[in-house]
This record gives structure tokens, sequence and C-alpha cells, in this order.
């Protein structure tokens, strides 16, 4: 039995260690991520061939506005990496369980506090334990079975998935203000915060909240050509099917061109994702976006900065994103963005900076 937590290590980094000698997972967490493109990727790559999903579907609960989202992105980044997969419902799951198996029988599992949510696979303070006794795990599974639902057809995914979009288009999810109520204030010199040390741009210092992303600008039947240029000033960014709930204004975007991979520039997110009339567009949400550095995205083709070569010279034994993956990969299949840590975000933002300094 092992300790499982998100200080010494994390839950995303243990979940994928015992899946390296895995062909199935099964993953049980009434909260899910949203998108799923990087993690099923990551575990396709690993040899994972089929996935199990259980989660809560409740009615009238406002978590069903990302539980959509969610269960496309599964869906999706399972079809696209020639994943199994199925998704049972047991709405009184309160428990948090990932279990690996190979030929129908299970390896390891962890039972935890940590939901697969980012905040829960490496941010918050959780605890689990990852167990290897091959008779609990069985009895487990056959739990997880007997309280959950049968699968879901693929037609019942889809119906639920459009009643939920329907309902978001005549009610949309209303924001919660932001409260401004400090208490820490009176006992900050109790606290243990540590502050993560990250490279920090010279030109410029963006707000802690500030969440950074990687961009793909074409796509593998319109590459974006050495001839192109994105704007200087506002440039529109576009996204896929389902709205981009992470992407929020002030955040940053940093691009890169599909075909060359080389770096575009980096955006300055300017209002929320909005839907564009046009329904036949493959990536129909959009973002006004402000350049923030136009000299580098005139001549961009003129730079060699290439994702392999900013990932070499950041070391290809480092995290890279926010969640702690370590490949960019499922930028391949299909994702229209993926979340960077702010160590790497700032690595290629510095790149991009000290091309145009002088």
């Amino acid at each position: 039995m092992r300790i499982i937590d998100n200080i010494r290590n994390n839950h995303n980094q243990s979940i994928q260690s015992m899946l390296i000698t895995a062909d199935q997972m099964i993953l049980a967490s009434p909260f899910l991520i949203e998108e799923f493109d990087e993690f099923v990727h990551d575990v396709a790559e690993l040899g994972v061939k089929s996935i199990v999903l259980l989660t809560t579907l409740k009615d009238d609960s406002p978590d069903l506005f990302k539980k959509a989202n969610s269960l496309y992105s599964f869906c999706t980044s399972c079809v696209q990496n020639s994943m199994n997969f199925e998704v049972r419902v047991d709405n009184k799951l309160h428990g948090k369980i990932y279990i690996a198996s190979r030929d129908g029988r299970p390896i390891k599992g962890i039972i935890t506090s940590a939901n697969f949510t980012d905040n829960g696979l490496k941010y918050s303070h959780e605890w689990g334990v990852e167990i290897d006794d091959i008779d609990l795990l069985q009895n487990l599974i056959n739990d997880l079975m007997r309280v959950g639902s049968d699968p879901l057809s693929g037609k019942e995914i889809e119906l639920i998935v459009k009643a939920i979009d329907d309902y978001s288009k005549e009610n949309p999810p209303i924001r919660e203000p932001k409260l401004k109520l400090e208490v820490t204030k009176h006992i900050r010199d109790k606290l243990k915060v540590t502050i993560p040390k990250v490279a920090r741009t010279e030109q410029i210092d963006f707000p802690d909240d500030t969440r950074y992303f990687l961009k793909p600008v074409g796509s593998s039947d319109h590459p974006f050509e050495e001839t192109r240029k994105l704007s200087e000033t506002i440039q529109e960014m576009h996204f896929s099917k389902r709205k981009p709930n992470a992407v929020r204004p002030g955040d940053i975007l940093i691009c890169y061109g599909v075909g060359t991979t080389k770096l575009l520039g980096y955006f300055r997110v300017l209002n929320e994702p909005f839907l564009s009339p046009d329904e036949n567009t493959r990536w129909p949400w959009t973002v006004d976006s402000e350049n923030l550095s136009p000299k580098y995205s005139f001549n961009w083709s003129l730079f060699n900065n290439t994702l392999s070569s900013a990932q070499s010279t950041y070391g290809y034994d480092k995290e890279l994103t926010y969640v702690g993956g370590k490949s960019l990969g499922a930028l391949n299949f299909g994702a229209d963005k993926i979340r960077l840590n702010e160590s790497f975000a700032h690595h290629l933002i510095n790149i991009i900076e000290q091309k145009v300094k002088h």
C-alpha cells in the first residue's frame, strides 16, 4: 500500500504510472475535467485500450453545464485515439476510485479524496491510498458495476448533451459574483504558502490568476503557410464545437502554426467566447485577442522557434501542461488548445521576446 498525495507526488502522475502495464482503466468520480484530450491521448500512448467512466448526472444540478463538456470531450477523445469506452451513471457516487486492469484482472487501484479535475489531480491537498490486492480490487469493481447503471449508448449520451446545450442556450449559467472578503490577513503569518518558482518575463508581469494556453492555428488540411501572418493588433481566435469555458478574458494564448509548428506570437484574450453564426464552420467558437508580440508575429517565419526546439531548451523531462503532462501530443489528435503550466508558458514567451528584444 502506498500513500498518494499532491504534495510529494500528484494523482495525475500516480494514475498514469499504474496504467503503464494496463490495457483498461476504470475511472469513478462525481466531478470531471471538462477537456479529456490530453489525458486520453497520454494513456493511449501507454497502451490503454479501454476506459470505463462512472460519474453522476443529477437532474437540476448546475454541474450538468460542465458535465456536458466532459462527456462530449471524453467520447470524442476516445474515438480520436481508437479507445473503447463506456459511460455509466451512479447518482449517489461520492467516492473517487481509479483502477488499472490487464486482461480483465485488476492490477492496482487508487481510492482517494481527489476528484478527476485539474485541482483534484494535482493542485488541491488530496490524499489517497494505492493498493494492489487483486481480490479487494475485484470486489470493488463488482460493487461499482452493481451500483452503477448499464453503459449508456452513444445516442443516449448525444441526447443528454443536446438537452443540456439546449437548456443552457435559453438559460445561460449565471456566474457567481466574486466576493471581496479577506479573512486570511488575520492569520497570514501562520499560513504555509509555497510560491512556485517560474521564469518571469522581463516585459510583462501577468496577474497571478492568468491561465496560459498553447493554441494551434491552421489545420492538417490547411496548414499555416509561412507566407501568412496573424494580425499585429486584434486577432480572432477560433475553437472547436464546444464552448471553451476554461478560456477567460485576460488569459494568454501562445500560438503556433500547424505544419511548421513554429511559434507565431502570444495574445491576450479580450472577451468571453462567442458563437459564430455559421453552423457549418469546423471551429465555431471565437474570442478576440490582443497581439502582445506584434513585431515577432510580423517576422515569425524568419525564426526557427518550433515546439520541439522550445521543449528541448526547456527540458524533455520537465512537466509542460497544467495537470503535469510531459507531452503536447494531444494537439495532433484534434485538441484546439492545451493549458500549460506557468513555467513552460513563460519559457515560450521569453523565446518570443528575446527574438525582438534588440
